[in-house]
């Protein structure tokens, strides 16, 4: 039969309760990546951030701010297909994003233009509550004029921020970009097409998620603002029940 002496039991007990309030003390990051390598990569309150969706390309897999447009892929894509189908020359393309005329594209994949193209239907993305509607109505005339198919309805309308443009940097991966700009590794391989492991590559540019608008409206809203402001106890009088 085997003696354990006391002291050992002592010693087991007190690192087994150092190791819990160690553990109390710690931020939920589920996902590890803040006790990964450098605490700088930690993108654990990023992870947390709620990001709008992005927005819907046209036809032709274009979304068009009012500084810059890209194109999103189709499944099949190749680069050079993609050029052909939004009319633009294939090998200003590729320099532009660092890639060949002949690479193929992932479903979704953000490739971005190195000028503008013909702008979609409904115009340019612009913010909530500066979408001039004559402007977009003057547009369905003339396009309508411009084909035989009769329409009464006005072509898509979408508002939204106008996300900040990253260029990858050698060296650069998704998780340190996503924690540069404070959004999820998620949202952001969401937004670009990101594969499974998260690749990015020199001289890719990819668009960085934009804040939903709740945490918008949670940001902008001033202290005191939203809800009403509650009576203040009475030194004189007994609390309620």
């Amino acid at each position: 039969m085997w003696f354990t002496p006391p002291r050992f039991h002592l010693f087991v007990a007190g690192s087994a309760l150092a190791f819990i309030a160690a553990c109390e003390q710690l931020p939920n990051d589920f996902d590890l990546r803040g006790k990964i390598g450098d605490s700088r990569f930690d993108t654990s309150e990023a992870a947390r951030n709620a990001t709008a969706n992005r927005p819907s390309p046209d036809s032709r897999g274009i979304i068009s701010y009012p500084n810059y447009q890209v194109a999103v892929a189709q499944r099949g894509d190749t680069l050079g297909g993609l050029a052909t189908r939004i009319g633009m020359n294939v090998a200003d393309l590729a320099r532009f994003n660092g890639m060949k005329p002949d690479d193929t594209l992932r479903a979704g994949e953000i490739i971005a233009l190195p000028y503008k193209v013909d702008e979609p239907a409904g115009g340019t993305i612009q913010p909530a509550g500066q979408v001039d509607i004559t402007e977009v109505a003057g547009r369905a005339i003339n396009l309508a004029e411009a084909t035989p198919v009769q329409t009464s309805e006005l072509p898509p309308v979408q508002t939204g921020t106008e996300p900040v443009r990253h260029k990858v940097e050698r060296g650069e991966t998704a998780f340190t970009i996503a924690r540069l700009y404070n959004v999820s590794v998620r949202a952001l391989a969401d937004w670009n097409g990101l594969d499974r492991e998260f690749n990015v590559r020199e001289g890719q540019h990819l668009l960085i998620p934009t804040a939903s608008l709740a945490r918008t409206d949670d940001i902008g809203t001033a202290p005191g603002q939203g809800s009403p402001t509650p009576t203040p106890p009475s030194a004189s009088q007994p609390l309620p029940d």
